[in-house]
């Protein structure tokens, strides 16, 4: 009875303590920051030090994999459905996916920073839409088999200019080839509107869909400071393909796995703006939410070492160890202790 009484006491104060909520005079001021604390609160992230590389004593690049099954990492994950939680909570996809959207700071395809990845080749990515197949004759591929016969003919009768493809031979073509002719003509029946909604089904990429984040970031020591510290220079996430969804869909098959794809790289600093000022749940206070800018920097987070810079063009650590799953993580706490050893060493006498 003591024990339902304490809980029937604490159980408000642990489901309505939320930013704002002692404050609020509607349900639309939940979770926005007062003014007196907007007024002393500060917009920008804390500037990194300016590190000498004379004070640099060693440094070591790594990449991360954080995957969001773990406990620790639901911070990063949820919330994946919006509607049930107030304007104020949102995954960390949600602050990166929209100012990248937006055009807040460049995206990069790899995490070398030397392709960009424009705006429209990302919303491509979130989505893949298939012609719909059937007897019935206002289903799509069989009203363009019935009024044209192929996809290409379809787009030529209609004026659509269909480039290099229009002198090819499709008997000619190898599978990869013809399999990229067959990309190519549904992207421009798309892009074109050529079908109506009830002639094609389309996968969108949703929250639910993040399955890791990918982490490139530098350990080095700091002689001046004499300690070791860590650095994250870029973050990406990592996704179910649209296309997966869509034929695990079609086949039903419970054995069928997905395919992962990293959906964007972005250089870390670009992004310490938007999540300076982005809140992630704070499990222990949910009046004091932390920026996931803080949470990231202070590394609160699992992973573990999937790559580190080496001589061999910085391979992964599955291209010398595969097929063993446990093998490679021993590998990776590997990496993780010749890092502490190396800092061990300057204590060393």
């Amino acid at each position: 009875m003591k024990r339902l009484l304490l809980f029937l006491f604490f159980m408000p104060l642990v489901t309505f303590s939320q930013t704002n909520i002692l404050n609020a005079k509607s349900p639309e001021e939940i979770g926005l920051i007062p003014i007196d604390d907007e007024l002393y609160a500060s917009q920008e992230p804390l500037d990194y030090g300016f590190i000498s590389e004379k004070d640099v004593l060693f440094s070591k690049t790594i990449w991360e994999e954080i995957n969001l099954d773990e406990r620790v990492n639901f911070p990063l994950y949820f919330p994946i459905d919006t509607l049930v939680v107030g304007n104020e909570r949102r995954p960390l996809i949600h602050y990166l996916l929209n100012a990248a959207m937006e055009g807040d700071y460049p995206i990069y395809k790899k995490d070398n920073f030397k392709d960009l990845l424009s705006v429209e080749d990302l919303d491509k990515r979130q989505r893949y839409r298939i012609i719909r197949a059937g007897t019935d004759e206002n289903i799509g591929l069989e009203r363009i088999i019935n009024e044209s016969g192929n996809k290409e003919d379809f787009l030529v009768q209609r004026g659509i200019d269909v480039g290099e493809y229009a002198t090819m031979d499709e008997s000619l073509l190898n599978d990869d080839d013809y399999n990229d002719y067959e990309s190519r003509m549904e992207e421009l029946i798309f892009e074109n509107n050529l079908l109506s909604e009830d002639e094609y089904s389309e996968e969108v990429f949703s929250y639910a869909d993040v399955v890791k984040y990918r982490i490139k970031g530098v350990w080095y020591f700091d002689k001046r400071q004499s300690d070791l510290r860590y650095r994250p220079i870029a973050i990406a996430p990592v996704v179910i393909t649209p296309r997966s969804k869509a034929n695990m869909k079609e086949f039903s098959d419970p054995n069928m796995k997905p395919d992962y794809v990293e959906l964007f790289w972005i250089f870390y600093p670009d992004a310490r703006f938007t999540l300076h000022n982005a809140k992630a749940f704070n499990n222990k206070n949910t009046s004091k939410p932390v920026s996931y800018d803080h949470l990231i920097n202070s590394r609160h987070f699992s992973g573990y070492i999937y790559k580190e810079d080496n001589v061999y063009q910085d391979r992964g650590v599955k291209d010398y160890i595969s097929d063993n799953a446990l093998m490679q993580l021993l590998e990776s706490q590997r990496i993780k202790e010749k890092i502490r050893n190396l800092e061990q060493d300057m204590w060393s006498y």
